[in-house]
């Protein structure tokens, strides 16, 4: 009985298959104007900083070591990939800030999760690819502010470049201004465009926010979205609690290295499948995807036990050495989407440029051993 149900609800999935994809004829050229602009702001930020960074997710908040276990008895529709069998996985997670800059954390803006799964065998999404881990990619707006590379090319490239040049005291005033604005609009149902609403919310404790994939991936059979949301009370009492403006340069930094002093997080990894590709769209990721047809259902959990996630060694191999690209995993779990399909690019570029100008050789984690403590 239940396997006839299992298959029931199955059968309203889209069923993932090559042709998912639809991307323009002009992509490819799209998607080199891009690496090529972003290869400037590397640079530009090398100068300024005298050191290689991230021309995304710059700058670290902390780097965690913990364990992802798969639920038990999953249908099948959700036991899929690296979700197939259940199992306990170590990890290593990177919290960041997305902007291309060194900032202060009182600026308001979107956060950034970096989850590497180690010890992860399988068929991977690119033939070089010989890791043994699967990399996801979560940040703090659900949807992308963009659909695809023509967007970002004409709209996301110019705000990327202003984004990374304005000084901290300019970003203060703009993400106060924003958020007035805001407060303003929702009185009448209304918001401002996405890519300023992302620069509009007061700052929450970074342990309390919900990360989102953004953009779709594959799901084995199906296609999905992630999301990654707080479960244990030790972190949904941190839900919605302010930072304080006066917190500090790295108020995220200290309070996160003030929590895992001694508490342990646990957050649920959840998939959402799609159901019908028009409504919930592969190539814009500007659409949000609705809940009422498929809700997010929780397919594993994280765990992160009491640690020290910023020790200087700790840091630098977080900053310096790791690097994280959602292109990085199982073919079970290939980035889908034209938004997808840029990252595959510029990420890699900019994990080149930085491990090149730092003289730094990059390693992925055979071990959770090889975290330093």
């Amino acid at each position: 009985m239940t396997d006839t149900v299992d298959s029931d609800e199955s059968r309203k999935f889209l069923r993932y298959s090559d042709d998912v994809e639809r991307p323009r004829p002009d992509e490819d050229e799209l998607i080199k104007k891009i690496a090529d602009s972003l290869h400037g702001n590397n640079e530009w930020a090398f100068k300024k900083y005298r050191h290689g960074i991230r021309d995304a997710h710059a700058k670290s908040h902390g780097i965690l070591r913990g364990e992802l276990t798969v639920y038990p008895d999953l249908p099948s529709h959700l036991a899929q990939g690296l979700f197939a069998t259940p199992a306990t996985y170590p990890v290593v997670a990177r919290l960041s800030s997305t902007s291309g800059a060194l900032r202060t954390d009182a600026t308001r803006g979107v956060r950034g999760l970096g989850i590497k799964v180690l010890g992860v065998q399988g068929p991977r999404a690119l033939a070089d690819d010989d890791a043994s881990t699967q990399d996801f990619i979560l940040v703090t707006h659900r949807e992308f502010p963009f659909a695809d590379a023509r967007a970002y090319l004409t709209r996301g490239m110019p705000l990327a470049w202003l984004l990374a040049r304005t000084p901290d005291p300019a970003m203060l005033v703009v993400g106060r201004t924003l958020g007035a604005v805001q407060t303003v609009l929702k009185r009448v149902k209304s918001s401002l465009p996405t890519a300023l609403e992302l620069f509009s919310e007061p700052n929450t404790h970074l342990l309390g926010l919900t990360f989102y994939s953004s953009s779709p991936l594959r799901y084995g059979d199906y296609v999905a979205k992630i999301q990654y949301v707080p479960l244990s009370e030790s972190v949904k009492a941190l839900v919605h609690e302010p930072v304080p403006e006066d917190a500090g340069h790295d108020a995220f930094r200290d309070l996160v290295i003030e929590f895992f002093a001694d508490n342990t997080a646990e957050y649920e990894l959840q998939v959402q499948l799609c159901t019908d590709p028009v409504t919930m769209p592969i190539e814009d990721a500007t659409v949000p995807w609705p809940e009422e047809d498929s809700p997010h259902v929780g397919v594993a959990k994280i765990t992160f036990g009491p640690q020290d996630p910023d020790t200087p060694e700790r840091r630098r191999f977080g900053d310096d050495v790791l690097s994280y690209n959602s292109w990085r995993g199982l073919a079970a779990h290939r980035p889908l989407g034209s938004i997808n399909r840029l990252k595959k690019l510029v990420y890699e570029a900019s994990s080149d440029f930085r491990h090149r100008v730092n003289n730094v050789a990059r390693m992925e984690p055979a071990s959770v051993a090889d975290l330093p403590d």
